[in-house]
């Protein structure tokens, strides 16, 4: 199929608008584990102790399990459009496997937006149920009082799901090639997390202490990992 009458970026612009209302289930998946992770952070551990005849306990919330599940979700998800049923959809539209794949990145960076900010956003949940539901003091420090921080976090999480998405994206596409090329990436992959390489990778991604550098890091990381799926898609034959 050839682009001869309609401009790249508009093929790119209809299949981004046609894909955010066919995948409108993976938002139903994400706000469940986002429910499921405000249930855990309810539930998190405390701590106690005593001066004197006063006594104190302290709980805490994190979102970190949240995040984690989220994390998960977006590798599930980077892997789930590369398959045959989603990418069926893509004829609907003249259309190339380099367009497809754009429409693909982008879809993937609005889902780690919206899970990034609703992710970071279910914390402040939990401190409302607290707050409502416990006799115990809740406090915390708001968006308002720390406006830079806060995007700080949010941005860095949005980033890191964009990132897995496209590791769950690469090992689709590779699935998608041929089954001994996803076989042998998760061997990679697996050697990797039991090497000292791992480690290596991951301080120096992660260990940063400016933002522009992890976020540069992050997302020089995910468009290499894109150009790689994206060259491997594009050596696909057409498959009916």
């Amino acid at each position: 199929m050839f682009l001869s009458n309609s401009s790249l970026s508009s093929v790119v612009l209809s299949q981004v608008k046609f894909k955010l209302k066919a995948y409108n289930g993976l938002i139903y998946s994400l706000i469940i584990l986002q429910l499921f992770g405000i249930l855990i952070a309810s539930g998190a551990g405390s701590s106690g102790t005593a001066i004197i005849s006063t006594s104190m306990n302290l709980n805490r919330t994190s979102i970190e399990v949240g995040f984690l599940l989220v994390s998960f979700l977006a590798i599930s998800v980077g892997n789930l459009i590369t398959t045959k049923a989603y990418r069926y959809d893509d004829f609907s539209y003249v259309a190339t496997r380099f367009s497809s794949n754009l429409a693909n990145i982008i879809i993937l960076l609005f889902f780690s937006i919206f899970a990034g900010v609703t992710t970071y956003l279910s914390g402040y949940i939990v401190r409302f149920l607290m707050f409502f539901f416990s006799t115990e003091f809740v406090d915390s420090p708001s968006i308002f009082e720390d406006p830079a921080g806060t995007f700080s976090i949010i941005l860095s999480m949005i980033f890191v799901l964009w990132m897995f998405s496209s590791v769950g994206y690469l090992a689709g596409t590779l699935f998608q090639k041929h089954k001994l090329l996803f076989f042998a990436f998760l061997i990679v992959f697996v050697l990797l997390l039991m090497s000292k390489t791992w480690v290596t990778t991951y301080v120096f991604i992660f260990m940063n202490e400016s933002l522009l550098m992890l976020t540069s890091k992050m997302i020089g990381v995910t468009i290499v990992l894109f150009v790689a799926s994206t060259w491997i898609s594009n050596r696909m034959e057409v498959r009916l």
